[in-house]
């Protein structure tokens, strides 16, 4: 895994910090056992445990399914430790998928996930901004981003409207929002 080279936001530096990046098959099992034990925190079960907990991390065997389409990469959010192995404070992925939903621009998907420790702390913001700039080693700049999330995930709204990205439909109890790279 490799530390991003971008500059690292201000606000992820005062909480002790750091993101790695790797291809999904790439992250190393300790990590991937965290996220799956995380992806059961209340927080996350409520808006997206069935796709999570249910789903993709749901136990080893249907990470490494899910790590091996769509060509993703992942970003940790991380809080070195000094005894023990780092602990891993959210997760942002990116994978080359469209939906019907949307114009095929919008090539690349995007999931984040902030876990007990890191949300409510102002650092979904500064760990997009940090992705979303690192996203060019990796992906070229014409592909355009989408994600989709639970119309209920109020604060999900808010936070990606914020960052930038913007209404494009809404189907089955689900927002979808697409962002423009170029």
């Amino acid at each position: 895994m490799d530390k991003i080279p971008a500059a690292l936001p201000e606000r992820l530096k005062e909480e002790g910090l750091s993101i790695v990046a790797a291809w999904a098959e790439g992250v190393p099992e300790e990590y991937v056992m965290q996220v799956i034990e995380k992806s059961r925190q209340p927080h996350v079960m409520k808006f997206e445990g069935h796709e999570d907990a249910g789903g993709r991390f749901k136990d080893m065997r249907a990470y490494k399914q899910w790590s091996q389409k769509n060509k993703r990469l992942v970003y940790l959010l991380i809080a070195e430790k000094e005894n023990g192995p780092a602990d891993v404070g959210g997760i942002i992925w990116f994978g080359t998928r469209k939906s019907d939903l949307v114009d095929d621009k919008y090539s690349l998907t995007f999931g984040i996930r902030l876990y007990e420790g890191c949300v409510g702390k102002g650092l979904a913001k500064p760990f997009m901004q940090a992705t979303h700039e690192d996203l060019d080693r990796f992906y070229p700049a014409s592909q355009s981003i989408w994600l989709d999330f639970v119309k209920e995930n109020i604060a999900a709204a808010k936070a990606y409207s914020s960052f930038g990205y913007i209404e494009l439909t809404e189907s089955d109890g689900r927002i979808v929002m697409g962002y423009d790279r170029d």
